[in-house]
């Protein structure tokens, strides 16, 4: 796409960029898990939750970006494939982290409190 090959450092900084991915969405759940006003589904409380930890999120992006472009424009052509796959991937992976995964965490706490309301009402 940046007209850069795929090749070993490229796969080396998507495989840096796995880490990342992972870290991102454990931050927006646990701040949404530790909320009880979230976990009892208000919707307001979510969002605000969200934007709170988004802050956080978007610092370690942009410095993370950062960084990595002033290495694709002061670095040799070695290294411009690496940064390109981390740079790129963090970015893409903050915004799946910020909405995706909230939608998802909503989704399912939606579902298993549908389930456990189905179930007492077969009970009584």
């Amino acid at each position: 796409m940046f007209g850069y090959p795929f090749g070993f450092m490229a796969i080396v900084g998507t495989m840096g960029l796995i880490g990342i991915a992972i870290n991102d969405p454990i931050v927006v759940v646990s701040a949404l898990k530790e909320n009880p006003r979230v976990m009892a589904g208000d919707w307001v409380a979510t969002v605000g939750n969200v934007i709170e930890v988004t802050r956080h999120v978007l610092a370690t992006t942009g410095t993370t970006v950062f960084g990595f472009l002033l290495l694709l424009l002061c670095g040799g052509g070695f290294e411009r494939p690496l940064t390109v796959a981390i740079g790129t991937g963090v970015v893409g992976t903050t915004l799946i982290s910020v909405t995706l995964v909230t939608c998802v965490f909503k989704l399912v706490r939606f579902s298993a409190k549908s389930e456990r309301i189905e179930k007492a009402g077969e009970m009584v």
